[in-house]
Order: C-alpha cells, then structure tokens, then sequence
C-alpha cells in the first residue's frame, strides 16, 4: 500500500490523473518512484502544478500563473506552490527530490535522520486540513497551558480572557482588550472559592497564595491600558499568564496516564523541564538578526512530559549527559532546522549508542491526539484511522519541537530533532501534513528569533537542564555517561 501510493504520488507529479497514478502505483516500487523526481525545483514545482485532472484547474492556473511571474523560484517557492497543488489534488502526494538538486528534501512529511528524501503518502482516511481554521493558536506559551491535564473552568476561563488581550490589541481593539483584562481580573476575585476546590488540600495554602499574587498584578494593567502603551500591556499580560501557567500546573496531584510498561526501559519525563541552548554560528561569526548582530545566541526550550514522556524523557536525559554540547546543525533549509547527529553529516552514527547496551537507543513513536487519555504509541495517528485527528501539542507554532525518524520506520527516532519553522504560506496552522505523524515534545518559548540565522555547520554549544531535571525518571540499569 505504501509503495502504491508513493507511485501514485509521483504520478501526479509527473502529471498524471491520481486514479491512472493509483492504479499504476501498485506495479512500481518505492526506489523507482524515488528516481522519478530528480528535478530541478523549479521544474519539480511545474510538475506539482501540472496536477491531472479538473479538480485542480484553477488552481493548476493560478500555481502556473504565479510561477510565471517570479519567472524564476527558490526552494522556499518551490515548496509553496506545491503545497497549493497538494491541497488542490486533496490528497498529500509524495514530494521527492534530489536534494543536492534542489536544496531541499521534500514538502512537509519529510524529516528523516540526516534530512534525506522521503515519503508524504495519503490515502483516503482524510487529510489533516480538516479542522483548519483562521485563529489558530500559535503562541508556544498558551499552547502548553491548554496542555495540561487539568479540569478548573474558572481558571480557564480567567486564562482565556487574558490570552484574548493580545488578539484585541493586534486589532488595536483597546476597550476589548480593557474588557478582557477586567473579566480575568473579575473570576480571581469572586470564584477563588471555586478555583481552589480543585486542588488537593495539602496545595490549597500555596494556591491561595499564588491567587492573591495575580490578584495584584492586575492593578499594573491601569496605566499602560489607560495610555495605549502597547508594548507594556504585552510584558504584563506575558508575565501574569505565566504565573496562571504556574497555578494550572500546581493543581496537578499525579501523573495523568501510565505510559505501557514495554517502555520502562527508556527515561521518562513525568512532568515539564526547562532546557536553556547556547548557539554558535561557524566559525565563530556573529548572528545578524534584522541588522542586529550578536555573538551567540541563546534560547529556552520547553519540554512537555505531560504530553510527550517518553519523547521528552529521551532528550531530556541526552540533554543531562550532555550529548547536545557541540553538536553541529545539520539542516537549515526554511522549512526545518535540524541537529542530534553525533556524527554531523560525515561519520556512520545516526543516534545515542548507550554505553549501558552499547547499542543504539531508539524511541517509540509517541502522538497525543486532542481527546484521548494517553499518547498513542507506534502509529501515526493517520495508520490509526483517524487522519484528520487534531493532537495536544500542534505543529502550529514557529520552533515547535519535534523527532525526526526514518521514513518508514515510526518507531526510530533517537537523537536527532528538529525546530520546525512555521511558515504561514507553506504550513498553515491547521492545516499543515505534519500533525499525528511527527512526535511533538515541547516548544521554544524565548529566543526564537535566532532561528532565522541558524544555518547548518553552526553550532549547539552547550544545552542545559536548569528547571524540571527531578521530574525525568531514569530506568534502573541506566547509564549516567
């Protein structure tokens, strides 16, 4: 099935009608439909609008039109107008390409070890647009509160008015953005009583104490809401939604699930940690971001073990060993930025030999799909029948985080990740082919802008553990080198 529809993938490419593609998929193998696209990008990207078939008309002319005018592409365009015939075609085809060629490996199912080809094959199980939507939450922060596994509708509610203060201000609706400081403000001082009646008995002294604190920042909000001082608003509005993150996390007694026994042999984080990287570009030149220039970068990465343990566990305990000192960035093409190889692109390893086995430690596939009560393990949510399923933690924000893994293989992931770089125009959020195939562990909550000049040779110069480090559980015949 997989070959066929990788045959058929390329047939289209190659402008043949998807039913004629189908058909022929099952007599070509996967090498053969691997040779098929050894294209230019520019020529792979008329390809990809030439797609068979009426469905596609008007978007075929709209891409061939648009291309017409550039009069000559980038990889980045490339990937753009194929998205578009992708979506056009309703199906997500295989999108292959010769990567010294082109520079890039493949539109969006295409993070593999080392950033080789790979496979973005769809059937007929319902592709991952459905659920788009225009206000789509992109915030990394606000995405790992709705992460966690709590129920306390009052404090959601108190966090929902004040994360709408951004979108009112974006649309300089000042009054709305007053009204929702003011209604957050309003649920922390009459519904304390609700609010505390879901947290244990032993936390509530500590709950009440953190309420009255944001109780009282709501009193810096007056003057800067009052003059329009945008920028303020914002700083405060950021800070007193990390003290809510902070309460919404407290509330949490136990570990939500149990993570199947057959992986007791892996770390897991059964928690959040937060991880701080020091960058360096190759040979010691300066990142220029914006005309800006700084010697190194610096960022903060959250890792969510509540929604990834397994996942999170794994890098967190790479992170502890300090395998992520001095490991070069092995790919920077636009659409992700990739590192984890203890060998750059050079030596024979791919991943994290442990010297407890000295063998390659490998992870399970670990998706969480928005409504389930645990992670599902070894499928993609797509192979589990339900495509278009919306997961907890979304590719739908710029540095998510996320495995990469050998095409075919969902459970081969090891040490190599990667930021992914949301790019409105080619990964729509909502929309994007990502969601339930990749393994999402967390999220870049600081410092995300050096991603625009993190290109491959430069450097990851240290990693550390600075918050969550009791949370990570090691199994008993762990190696701590």
């Amino acid at each position: 099935m997989v070959a066929a529809f990788a045959a058929a993938a390329a047939g289209v490419l190659r402008g043949r009608g998807h039913e004629r593609a189908v058909e022929r998929g099952a007599q070509v193998s996967q090498r053969r439909c691997a040779r098929v696209v050894g294209q230019s990008a520019a020529a792979a990207m008329r390809m990809g609008a030439e797609c068979g078939g009426d469905a596609c008309k008007e978007e075929r002319i709209a891409a061939l039109a648009w291309w017409e005018r550039r009069g000559s592409v980038t990889a980045r365009d490339a990937r753009k107008a194929l998205l578009r015939a992708v979506a056009a075609l309703g199906v997500s085809a295989v999108l292959l390409f010769d990567n010294t060629a082109t520079n890039i490996a493949s539109l969006p199912n295409a993070l593999l070890l080392r950033g080789g080809p790979a496979l973005a094959a769809k059937g007929d199980g319902g592709v991952t647009f459905a659920g788009a939507s225009t206000q789509v939450n992109k915030d990394p922060e606000s995405l790992l509160r709705w992460a966690l596994p709590i129920t306390n509708k009052p404090l959601r509610d108190a966090q929902k008015a004040l994360e709408q203060v951004a979108y009112d201000l974006r649309r300089l609706q000042w009054s709305k953005a007053d009204d929702s400081v003011r209604r957050a403000e309003s649920i922390f001082k009459n519904r304390t009583k609700e609010i505390l009646g879901k947290f244990s008995s032993s936390k509530k002294a500590q709950a009440d104490a953190m309420i009255d604190e944001i109780r009282e920042a709501f009193q810096d909000f007056r003057e800067p809401l009052a003059t329009k001082n945008n920028e303020e608003v914002v700083r405060l509005q950021r800070a007193l939604l990390r003290k809510v993150g902070a309460l919404e996390e407290l509330q949490i007694d136990e570990f939500p699930f149990k993570v199947p026994a057959e992986y007791d042999n892996l770390p897991q984080l059964k928690g959040r940690a937060i991880v701080e990287l020091t960058l360096r570009k190759a040979g010691d030149a300066q990142f220029d971001i914006e005309g800006v220039l700084y010697d190194e970068g610096h960022m903060v990465l959250v890792l969510d073990g509540y929604s990834a343990p397994v996942t999170a566990g794994n890098i967190a305990d790479l992170v502890e060993r300090g395998f992520y000192n001095n490991v070069d960035i092995i790919r920077s093409d636009g659409f992700v930025i990739q590192t984890g190889d203890p060998d750059g692109n050079e030596g024979p390893l791919q991943g994290f030999v442990d010297p407890a086995t000295d063998k390659l430690r490998t992870i399970p596939l670990e998706v969480f799909a928005r409504g389930d009560k645990a992670p599902l393990y070894g499928l993609t949510l797509e192979d589990d029948g339900r495509g278009a399923a919306q997961t907890v933690l979304p590719f739908s924000s710029y540095g998510t985080l996320a495995m990469a893994r050998e095409e075919f293989t969902p459970d081969s992931a090891s040490s190599q990740w990667f930021f992914f770089l949301f790019e409105p125009d080619l990964t729509p959020a909502g929309r994007n082919l990502l969601d339930g195939r990749y393994a999402v562990f967390g999220y870049t909550i600081e410092g995300e802008f050096f991603l625009k000049d993190l290109k491959e040779g430069d450097r990851i110069v240290s990693a550390k553990i600075v918050s969550g480090l009791d949370k990570l559980q090691k199994p008993a015949s762990a190696s701590t080198k």
